[in-house]
């Protein structure tokens, strides 16, 4: 019995993982309404997500607000220039499907524009705010880096597009069926926090080849790298 009432046995620490999961969902949704600091916010979340939820180490708030704070000049920026580019790239397909209603070839030539755009953009967002919560780069570092990595690691790139579009598809369904109260129950509550974590499986082992040396002992160094576990 005194087994089962110990806060660390695997029953209590999943419960802690599934409230820390649901609360962090909960922080990136009030976090992210106002648009351009959903870059800070997604740091926030891949970060608390890999060092609280999945290495045991500090408290998700703390944790989450500090990424937040370290990376907002960096993240804010970012996300304002993701934002403008996806809606130029909206436009750019609206206008495809206008000349291609009148006949014309350029809707063609602008629907593969696009799709160029779409592909790039998508490529970029796997990457870029995980790698962002991870090591300080300026915003240039930061764009070259992700398109580098996330060329190279094509394969694990793919998977998080279907992790991604896989949410899109819920929502649509969701929507279509007017299961509203399903949709606003569980998308800002559990998706943002459950995305996190599978993508975490995905990205941590391609981070961790980018982290440099150690710095040695952490109790001679006083350093705790975590992430290297």
């Amino acid at each position: 019995m005194a087994k089962f009432f110990n806060p660390e046995n695997a029953f209590f620490t999943t419960i802690n993982k599934i409230v820390d999961t649901i609360w962090l969902s909960l922080l990136w949704t009030i976090c992210s309404l106002p648009l351009f600091t959903i870059g800070p916010a997604s740091c926030g979340l891949y970060y608390a997500t890999v060092k609280v939820t999945r290495r045991n180490r500090s408290y998700v708030t703390k944790e989450f607000f500090k990424s937040f704070k370290q990376n907002f000049r960096t993240g804010a920026p970012a996300s304002i220039i993701f934002l403008v580019f996806a809606w130029v790239m909206w436009v750019d397909y609206q206008y495809s499907k206008a000349l291609s209603d009148t006949g014309s070839t350029m809707g063609n030539v602008y629907l593969i524009v696009f799709v160029a755009g779409a592909v790039i953009e998508a490529f970029l967002l796997m990457w870029v705010f995980p790698l962002l919560s991870r090591f300080t780069v300026t915003l240039p570092q930061l764009i070259k880096s992700t398109l580098a990595i996330s060329a190279k690691h094509f394969v694990r790139t793919f998977i998080l597009i279907l992790i991604a579009i896989f949410w899109i598809l819920f929502i649509r369904v969701a929507l279509s069926a007017e299961e509203l109260f399903s949709l606003l129950t569980f998308v800002p509550f559990v998706a943002p926090g459950v995305t996190a974590l599978i993508r975490s499986f995905i990205i941590e082992p391609v981070l961790k080849k980018y982290q440099g040396e150690s710095a040695g002992d952490p109790e001679e160094t006083g350093i705790d790298e975590w992430y290297r576990e």
